[in-house]
């Protein structure tokens, strides 16, 4: 496979996942402004900031934790800057529009279904602000935007030749998913060390972050330890979210992708 088009795949997934995630984490802050305390919401708030490297653009995170309308304009504001700000590499609507832009290079690899399902979506956020989704319940639109991202994956599933294409799509996707989940873990033990006195929607919110609240229940009732909820969320092998299943994705995809490589290199040397 041409390295542009492999490369055009590999990023694709990247910063659809990128997305993805970014709208988990935004969805789950979202419902947290119903029943969490503003001091909680504080420190979900960093959790989220720390988890992804970065600041909001007006500087550093705190709130006035008296002040129940200042929480709300707070959440106003980081939404926008991890939606939608223009200078934000990593805001969801920038990369869906470097998705978009990957697509449109590698148009003759990837379908026509793929294509306009990707489309659809960036056209559908391309003019949208902050105010336009936080009047209309945002929790809504991040939903959406996550059902879409989760459609285009389908598509490519049921469409796609298992060539090294599919399996640099792969490659993508789960490289991506390793380091924010990677990130997340480590953010939350910085902001609630698990020696420290737990308090169970904190953990439980992570759990949510990596659909895992409802298969954690199942194994391990509603005992949210943490340490459990940890060793849950990095080794358990049948979990979609957990990082043993992104590097297990990660190695079988890079197998394929070297093995013709591998293959040249042994006949060389026998020749």
């Amino acid at each position: 496979m041409l390295s542009r088009n492999a490369q055009g795949l590999y990023w694709i997934s990247r910063y659809l996942e990128r997305a993805g995630h970014g709208c988990r984490l935004v969805q789950i802050q979202y419902r947290a402004l119903q029943d969490r305390t503003v001091q909680e919401l504080d420190r979900t708030w960093l959790r989220l900031y720390l988890s992804l490297g970065r600041e909001p653009l007006g500087g550093r995170l705190g709130s006035n934790r008296d002040d129940d309308d200042f929480m709300f304009a707070d959440a106003y504001t980081l939404t926008d800057d991890l939606t939608f700000e223009p200078n934000n590499a990593d805001a969801i609507r920038n990369c869906i529009a470097a998705a978009r832009e990957n697509a449109r290079q590698v148009r003759n690899v990837i379908g026509n279904e793929m294509w306009t399902s990707l489309n659809l979506l960036y056209l559908g956020m391309r003019d949208l602000g902050v105010e336009d989704i936080w009047t209309d319940r945002a929790g809504n639109f991040f939903v959406n935007t996550q059902d879409s991202i989760r459609g285009f994956f389908g598509i490519a599933d049921n469409s796609m030749y298992r060539d090294n294409g599919w399996h640099f799509l792969q490659l993508g996707r789960f490289v991506e998913r390793a380091q924010h989940m990677t990130a997340l873990l480590d953010a939350q033990l910085e902001i609630f060390p698990s020696a420290r006195r737990h308090v169970e929607p904190d953990w439980r919110s992570l759990l949510q972050i990596a659909f895992a609240r409802g298969a954690y229940s199942r194994l391990n009732s509603l005992d949210f330890q943490p340490g459990a909820v940890i060793d849950f969320l990095v080794s358990d092998r049948l979990l979609s979210h957990s990082i043993r299943y992104a590097l297990e994705h990660i190695s079988n995809a890079l197998d394929v992708v070297s093995e013709p490589r591998l293959r040249a290199v042994e006949a060389r040397r026998r020749a």
